[in-house]
């Protein structure tokens, strides 16, 4: 069967006549033309079916030197004039509209041409063998459970008359030869007869069979996908063609389109077919036994390792609440979601188990559940994927999509006509949309717009009636969408800029929405005369920036690049890109150029680059380019020193780059194309290398402004004119982007948050009154952005918070202190901990304002500041504070492994509690007794050991995603001093009796649970199952901790392990039981209150108390919906009452009239000179100021009084901080996603 057709290519147009017979023919335009190629289309109306495949010839009347089409192979060229193609693997099937792809043909003139289309439908195959060469089992049935390319997986199963009482033997028989087969309940004997016939013995544990046979299987082949003949020995046989219903999906491809069938009978082919085929690759079987009724999959893209998919569910069930399954054919190394939270994975790597997130877990009857994902695997085998919701119906069978397909035909007049039919008030001019197909929350459209005036660049508006939650669209780049998801903003491609008067410009493109109602739409192109009743005359508009809300953080690696304006007066203003509002900065700049220099012969006056990160393969760059020329468009030519293989970046279009990839041509967004003199035009990109060199050498050249060029380096320095004290807010490159000062309630009068004190390594110190305070910044080793997150509404600077509860920490600091170091009024101290002993505990935190290592508060810090961590991660980064956050957390857990000597020791203490509190100074000038004290199995610590397990296994998960290796580690470590725990029991202070005038412990039944439960949680995240879980609810029984916790603190771990309990099992006791604890604390609860509202457990470390509660609230009311509002509250009231609701912060250098004594040796040490008693007793503020650190809180009734030598209420120790940083992040977290109840 042959199509014929004919083309008519004329110089600016191309037209195409397409002829079936004797019909009329059907007129189409060509996509676009330009200098040198031409992009077109055939579009072939079937009048049947095509099962087998096809083969299309296209004839040209000259020669074209380059033909390019993705949807077909190109099988034959015969002198660039005749190309033969032929159906890709997926594409090989179509039952009803038309075979319709582009192509781009590069010739060397712009004469006029014809060419031809032939298109040739190719006979089925034949099978090497039929099944009236074989005889089957009767009453067997094939399931085809999924297929990729040159693999099915398949499932037989045979009804048997007698049991098999003994064993059994199955003969699989194959039309076509296999090369491989995997057995996975059985014994594969081998291949006989070349590849068409496999024996399979049964195995040990099913050698007695009663009712039916079930056999799965993965075959290779290299052909035809054979067809499975079954044939049990000495089963009754009958012929192969009694065969019940048997289900066959196309096999999948390493490409964007698929096609899928149903197949019934036993002939080689199918007798009945549905089939779809999409630029998107829809699939609805299942990859195992069982997966949710109705589910589809889509590839949504595809690049080197990793593919770009989504999974939509049908909703039958109404839930609050939902976990899912996401299974992969092969090992996929790992995944990102965006609206679900990975728990785990399964140990090979093929299963995701993934929970909602606090925004998504209310599911009702006839929404459907859409997410897209990028999985990364290292396998030569691109992995498919099917899905399973929980309490959503299963089905163990081949789904089949079943789709109203029209290639060509309007399924409804054009929604759009010259002057009227527009969405909203004005449209392009004869403007006109057509619906091609249409599927279960997809919808693939067109639209055409007559071009009356010439441009060589365009935007669009293609406006929707209902929120669509993506696009796909080829033929233009996507530049953003509006906030409500109902408008996109698209620009030209390279090829397609240049449009003139008589052309049409036609896209296709696939809208995928999750409403009820299905958009339709209409289109705005800029440049060209707008129609609409009542409105005004043609105008062109550019559409109004988008703003990223809050909620949409910015990842560490997924850094935000700013167009920066400056004005003459040295005022810079920041666009702001995480947050609705503009925030201005009241801190003046002065911008110095120092040197001018290009790589090349010319680069823009005044330029200067920067590099803010360089990591392994890729360098994270920032340019900044004063702007002395207007301008309504721009392009800026970015020049490497070495060839770079991609760049990235947000706030401009990557149009093209060179052939050997040293230079890349930039163009302005929609948005941005407005350049007046005196602003600045700063943007930041990704660059993506594979070289051995770095390529962070680099200049820029912006169009319509002045070159300059003398062949040096350009370098600029930033230079602060404000007095301010200054904290870097990230690890800082040596040249720094500034942070708008805030006027946000609470911040620091000595501080702008997030700032660098300086752009170059080295020391910046400030002196109010008696306070000095000296922060060094250091250069960068990775980057999570420039600013931290600011949200407007928001009470205090959260950000702010965490950056200097972080730095009270690197106060803390035992031992050989790191170059990173920001704390410089601290020195190196106690290097030499652990020699007693022959050990080396060079590290670790102080316990308070002393000098002792205490085992158990120290750990439990370190647990609680690692589940803040792993709750409430994007706050951290959204703070600027993620890496941080790491080498924080690192110092403690480097610390434990030092202390873990053994299988059965650790050391729980250094420093002995009398002999270090007889010394008041710095930690540097001690030179007293200092003991390190070990347990062991003659002397155990339960406590002090499970506390440490937990710790390690908490801090895993945080590692996990940034140095597996090291998580590993922990992990291990962490298992190995559960043991210790677990078989070796004792009450640590026993053992240690130095620590039982200090942290004398009540038991140690909750941190073997604790314990249990971490590393069970810690080992689901690496995707592993342990019998942890099951001794966690041992303990949970044994030691009774089901009762009400007094308070969750170091000592008293049993609302922790309530709350773990509860969000991993979701069982009803435990959710009471952390109920119980939580609701005790809310106002009209047991617990009393302050007149201004702090919840007072106990005068001493009353802010500990609350806060550590303030974030168990946090993290239960994710999980008890139904308590969330409340929950909030709680935390926000007693968090924000210890910034300042209180009537005063009680957070060191933070906020309104915050402590300025508080009980803590070297922070009351002057920077030189002795430091004694004298200074303890001395009257006024610390010397140095100990940033971060929560004192113990005021008396009952909001009394507060600054004294040095009241350790009741001035005290400062780490365990007060862990539950107060993890609180704040938490609420940071709230005003980040909007949900502040």
């Amino acid at each position: 069967m042959k199509f014929v057709t004919s083309q008519i290519i004329n110089a600016s147009i191309l037209w195409l006549c397409l002829v079936i017979g004797q019909s009329n023919a059907l007129q189409s335009t060509v996509v676009d033309t330009w200098n040198g190629g031409f992009k077109g289309r055939f579009d072939i109306p079937l009048s049947e079916s095509i099962s087998n495949g096809w083969r299309v010839t296209l004839s040209f009347s000259q020669q074209v030197t380059n033909l390019q089409i993705s949807n077909a192979d190109i099988v034959s060229n015969n002198n660039n004039r005749i190309y033969v193609l032929e159906n890709k693997s997926y594409n090989s099937i179509f039952t009803r509209g038309s075979l319709k792809m582009d192509f781009i043909a590069n010739t060397n003139g712009n004469a006029g041409r014809r060419a031809s289309v032939e298109l040739e439908v190719l006979p089925p195959p034949t099978p090497e063998r039929g099944p009236d060469e074989y005889q089957c089992t009767c009453g067997y049935r094939v399931d085809y459970i999924d297929s990729w390319t040159g693999h099915l997986k398949a499932r037989v199963t045979i009804p048997l008359s007698t049991p098999a009482t003994s064993g059994w033997t199955l003969f699989l028989q194959f039309s076509d030869p296999v090369s491989s087969m995997q057995v996975f309940n059985g014994d594969n004997r081998g291949t006989r007869d070349n590849g068409f016939i496999y024996k399979v013995k049964n195995l040990q544990h099913n050698a007695y069979v009663t009712d039916q046979l079930v056999q799965e299987f993965i075959v290779t082949f290299t052909g035809l996908q054979p067809i499975i003949y079954p044939q049990l020995k000495d089963s009754t046989s009958c012929n192969c063609t009694d065969v019940m219903t048997t289900s066959v999906p196309a096999t999948k491809a390493s490409t964007t389109q698929a096609s899928q069938t149903t197949l019934q009978g036993s002939t080689h082919g199918p007798t009945s077919l549905t089939t779809q085929a999409t630029e998107r690759m829809a699939q609805t079987v299942c990859l195992v036994s069982s997966c949710t009724c109705g589910s589809s999959i889509t590839v949504k893209g595809r690049w080197s390792d990793n593919v770009k998919g989504e999974f939509s569910i049908p909703i039958t069930t109404a839930t609050n609440s939902w976990n899912l399954e996401l299974r992969f054919s092969v090992p996929v190394d790992n995944i990102q979601i965006w609206n679900a939270g990975e728990v785990s994975k399964s140990k090979d790597q093929t299963t995701y188990y993934l929970v909602n997130l606090n925004n998504n877990g209310n599911l009702s009857p006839g929404q459907i559940l859409t997410m897209e994902f990028i999985a990364t695997y290292s396998g030569t085998e691109e992995p498919v994927w099917d899905v399973k919701l929980s309490g959503q119906p299963v089905c163990g069978e081949p789904l089949a999509i079943t789709t109203q397909q029209s290639a060509v035909t309007t399924q409804g007049t054009p929604l759009q006509t010259a002057g009227s039919g527009c969405l909203e008030s004005i449209c392009t001019c004869g403007s006109n949309v057509t619906v091609l197909d249409r599927w279960s929350g997809n919808v693939r459209g067109e639209f055409n717009i007559p071009i009356t005036t010439e441009t060589n660049s365009w935007n669009l508006e293609l406006r929707f009636s209902a929120p669509v939650d993506d696009i796909q669209i080829w033929d233009a780049v996507e530049v953003s969408s509006s906030a409500d998801q109902t408008t996109y903003y698209l620009v030209n491609a390279q090829y397609n800029s240049n449009l003139s008067p008589g052309q049409t410009l036609a896209m296709e493109f696939i809208a995928t929405y999750s409403g009820a109602q299905e958009p339709v739409w209409d289109a705005r192109l800029s440049g060209q005369p707008v129609c609409g009743p009542g409105q005004p005359a043609p105008q062109t508009t550019q559409p109004s920036p988008t703003t990223q809300s809050a909620s949409n953080t910015q990842s560490a690696s997924n850094t935000q690049s700013t167009v920066t304006t400056q004005s003459s007066t040295t005022t810079k203003s920041v666009a702001t890109t995480q947050s609705s509002t503009t925030t201005q900065s009241t801190t003046q700049q002065a911008t110095t150029q120092i040197a001018s220099g290009c790589l090349v012969n010319t680069c823009t006056c005044g330029s200067s680059i920067s590099v803010v990160t360089s990591l392994s393969g890729s360098l994270i760059g920032e340019f900044i380019i004063p702007v002395t020329t207007a301008t309504t468009s721009w392009d800026v030519k970015l020049k490497f020193s070495v060839p770079v293989d991609d760049i990235q970046m947000s706030h401009a279009v990557v149009v093209s780059n060179s052939d050997d990839k040293k230079t890349y041509y930039l163009r302005n967004r929609y948005d941005n194309g407005n350049l007046s003199p005196g602003q600045t035009l700063r943007l930041r990109f990704v660059a993506l290398y594979s070289g051995a060199e770095e390529p962070s050498v680099y200049d820029a050249e912006l169009s319509d402004q002045p070159l300059c060029g003398d062949g040096q380096s350009t370098e600029q320095v930033t230079q602060s004119a404000t007095t301010a004290k200054q904290i870097t807010s990230s690890k800082p490159s040596a040249t720094t982007t500034d942070q708008p000062a805030t006027t946000t309630k609470g911040q620091s009068a000595t501080t702008t948050a997030g700032q660098p004190a300086t752009t170059t390594p080295g020391q910046s110190e400030t002196t109010t009154g008696q306070q000095t305070a000296t922060i060094k910044v250091q250069p960068a080793t990775t980057t999570q952005g420039t600013e931290p997150v600011t949200v407007p509404g928001m009470p205090y600077p959260y950000y702010e918070v965490l950056e200097k509860s972080i730095l009270f920490y690197e106060a803390q600091r035992s031992g050989t202190l790191p170059s990173s170091q920001r704390v410089t009024w601290r020195h190196n101290s106690f290097e030499n901990d652990g020699n007693d002993n022959g050990v080396d505990l060079n590290g670790g935190w102080f316990d308070a304002g002393d000098y002792v290592k205490f085992g158990l508060p120290m750990a439990q810090s370190a647990t609680v500041l690692a589940w803040g961590a792993i709750e409430f991660k994007d706050a951290y980064i959204a703070a600027q504070q993620w890496d941080w956050m790491l080498d924080c957390l690192k110092w403690a857990t480097d610390y434990f492994l030092k202390c873990h000597t053994g299988p059965n020791e650790f050391y729980g203490q250094v420093g002995d509690g009398g002999a270090d509190h007889a010394f008041w100074g710095r930690p540097e000038d001690y030179t007293g007794y200092r003991p390190s004290f070990k347990l062991d199995i003659n002397n155990p610590g339960s406590d002090v050991a499970g506390e440490t397990a937990a710790a390690l296994a908490a801090a895993s998960i945080v590692f996990r995603d940034s140095d597996a290796t090291y998580a590993d580690a922990l992990l291990d470590s962490a298992a190995e001093l559960y043991a210790f725990a677990n078989n070796y029991r004792g009450i640590y202070h026993n053992s240690i009796t130095n620590a039982g005038s200090y942290y004398a412990s009540s038991g140690y039944g909750d941190e073997l649970a604790w314990a249990a439960v971490w590393i069970y949680r810690a080992n689901a995240a690496k995707g592993v199952a342990t019998n942890h879980l099951i001794e966690a609810k041992n303990h949970y029984q044994t030691f009774n901790l089901q009762t009400e916790p007094w308070a969750f603190s170091w000592d008293d771990k049993k609302a922790g392990v309530q709350l773990l309990l509860y969000m991993i099992t979701g069982e009803s006791q435990y959710q009471t039981a952390i109920q119980n604890a939580i609701n005790p604390w809310l106002p009209g609860g047991s617990v009393p209150y302050t007149p201004r509202g702090l919840a007072y457990r106990d005068q001493w470390g009353v802010n500990r108390y609350s806060a550590n509660m303030a974030f168990l609230s946090l993290v239960a009311a994710e999980h008890i919906p139904s308590k969330a509002t409340d929950y909030h509250n709680f935390a926000k009231s007693q968090i924000n009452y210890m910034l300042g609701d209180g009537g005063r912060s009680y957070v060191v250098g933070f906020g309104n009239n915050p402590p300025t004594e508080p009980h803590h040796r070297s922070s009351s040490c002057p920077t030189s000179g002795t430091c004694n008693w004298n200074d303890f007793n001395a009257a006024g503020p610390n010397p140095q100021i100990l940033y971060g650190a929560l004192v113990g809180g005021p008396n009952n009734n909001d009394g507060f009084t600054n004294d040095r030598t009241d350790y009741i209420y001035n005290e400062i120790t780490t365990d007060y901080n862990a539950g107060f940083q993890s609180a704040v992040a938490g609420i940071y977290e709230l005003y980040l996603t909007g949900d502040t109840s």
